[in-house]
């Protein structure tokens, strides 16, 4: 990972990336973090929250999304749209007609948007000070840092992807909370 003091993040991302998709106990793991989750939703009172499409072994939790929006009418929730190099949240129920967007992750094809109070964010790594690790390709820290209010950030993570530190740079954006199946960060 290091080579002449150089951090690499390609490196630790593609690691961590096969770490969670070789998973041993990865069914286990994923129903505990969903159950983790879906316990953690019910404490939070908020009506709009912005999650997201699992790819590459990423937690999905569109089962916990749906009993979260069948709970109460008044929610709602919203998959990423990239737009312009930001994100958008476009509305989201099991019956929203998909499409494949810029990145080849489903989205909605509604051109309908809502601003989210929380975000569950996807993390291929998380460190101990609640930095993230992405795809590398920036959308959610320059999201995140024009969206005026900030909603509140909690990133989703399997345990096996937690690192000492992913050497944040100026970019990145410190997330509030951070979710694994074996407790809150």
């Amino acid at each position: 990972m290091e080579e002449e003091g150089k951090f690499d993040r390609e490196e630790l991302r593609d690691r961590l990336i096969t770490a969670r998709e070789t998973m041993r106990n990865r069914a286990d793991a994923e129903r505990a973090l969903a159950a983790r989750v879906a316990r953690w939703l019910r404490t939070m009172p908020v009506t709009r929250l912005g999650f997201y499409w699992a790819i590459r072994g990423e937690p999905d939790l569109r089962r916990v999304i749906l009993a979260w929006l069948g709970e109460d009418v008044q929610r709602r929730a919203g998959l990423p749209v990239i737009v312009d190099k930001l994100l958008e949240f476009a509305p989201w129920t099991a019956d929203t007609p998909m499409t494949t967007g810029p990145m080849g992750i489903a989205v909605p094809s509604r051109h309908a948007r809502m601003t989210p109070q929380l975000l569950l964010i996807p993390c291929v790594g998380i460190d101990s000070l609640r930095y993230r690790l992405g795809f590398g390709g920036g959308y959610y820290d320059r999201t995140l840092a024009a969206l005026d209010p900030r909603p509140v950030t909690v990133g989703i993570a399997f345990e096996c992807t937690r690192v000492p530190s992913i050497q944040p740079q100026a970019h990145d954006v410190r997330l509030d909370l951070v979710i694994t199946e074996s407790g809150v960060l």
